[in-house]
């Protein structure tokens, strides 16, 4: 019953426009509809629809010419402003190295790495365990297109 409040008052949040991190399911233990990678392995449009659609790419947060530290993570952008790109806050680490999340940038930041600088992603709303061991996944898969 606590979940099924607490997801109605997610959507509304949503719907109101709450800006960035507005559907990234909230914490818990809950997936929020998102289906564990099939077969071992997650793809990149997985990662798009089920992550940076929803939770990233919001206005006020990480779409268009405003986006912080020019981080568009809009459908037709995200790919290319992410995967072999150094961090606007800490250069020495990539936004995502293929193969290797745990030194990933994005991976660190939506997991509140102690590496990392400013706050964790998505802001006041973190990504659900389905959708970090998506993420997750998919950067250990080599972060393929």
């Amino acid at each position: 019953m606590r979940t099924t409040t607490l997801l109605l008052m997610l959507g509304t949040l949503v719907l109101a426009g709450a800006g960035c991190g507005g559907g990234g399911g909230g914490g818990g233990g809950s997936t929020g509809g998102v289906m564990p990678p099939t077969g071992g392995s997650a793809s990149f449009l997985e990662v798009q629809t089920q992550i940076f659609d929803v939770s990233c790419a919001q206005s006020g947060c990480h779409v268009g010419a405003g986006a912080p530290f020019g981080l568009d993570l809009s459908t037709g952008l995200s790919y290319g402003n992410t995967v072999g790109v150094p961090s606007a806050e800490i250069m020495s680490f990539n936004r995502v190295t293929p193969g290797n999340a745990t030194d990933s940038y994005l991976y660190m930041k939506v997991v509140d790495d102690p590496r990392i600088m400013g706050d964790p992603m998505p802001f006041g709303n973190p990504l659900d365990q389905a959708r970090i061991d998506l993420l997750r996944q998919w950067i250990e898969d080599g972060a393929n297109p």
